[in-house]
């Protein structure tokens, strides 16, 4: 009996898969040094906004204000001002340039959150929640409405100088309650 061996060529589909694997490799290196080029572009464009804003060259092209000369470039505002926080941050020494490559601007803009600084302004999101609640005369919904701030002020006010006022409207209120069941 003969039997004949057929040579089988495995290496050449481990010479793909090879090729592949470090094809692969090239391009995750690639997409980091974009990455990394990306993120001193944007530290580099910070810069740059912050002292166009500092120095007020903006109105060397007659713009009336920064947020004009922003829009021209097609900067959202909170963008222009996150770049601003984050290059102020940068000038003073509160963070370094190697903090925002390696974590990012996100990180950043949260890690400054949390730091003072004299300079970095706080935001000017309110961190308590707002208040929902339906009115059942629309005349009262259109006043406060209108009003709000007002509204904000009497809730405050009654709630923390005038508590026997807020009592009696609280038994009002449940006996009220307590009738309708």
């Amino acid at each position: 009996m003969y039997i004949k061996i057929n040579k089988r060529n495995l290496s050449e589909s481990v010479r793909e898969e090879e090729q592949a694997l470090v094809h692969y490799n090239k391009l995750k290196e690639k997409l980091n040094i974009n990455f990394q080029k990306e993120i001193y572009c944007k530290l580099e464009a910070m810069k740059v906004l912050k002292e166009i804003k500092d120095k007020e060259y903006y109105k060397l092209d007659n713009y009336s204000s920064f947020d004009d000369f922003a829009k021209d470039y097609r900067l959202a505002r909170t963008q222009t001002y996150k770049y601003l926080k984050i290059a102020t941050a940068i000038e003073e020494g509160v963070i370094e340039e190697k903090y925002v490559i390696k974590n990012g601007i996100n990180d950043t803009i949260c890690l400054l959150k949390t730091k003072e600084s004299p300079s970095l302004k706080k935001s000017n999101q309110n961190s308590i929640k707002p208040l929902r609640f339906q009115l059942k005369k629309e005349e009262s919904y259109f006043f406060y409405k209108k009003n709000s701030k007002l509204t904000s002020f009497i809730l405050e006010k009654i709630f923390f100088e005038e508590k026997n006022f807020l009592l009696k409207i609280i038994k009002e209120f449940e006996t009220y309650r307590n009738k309708r069941k």
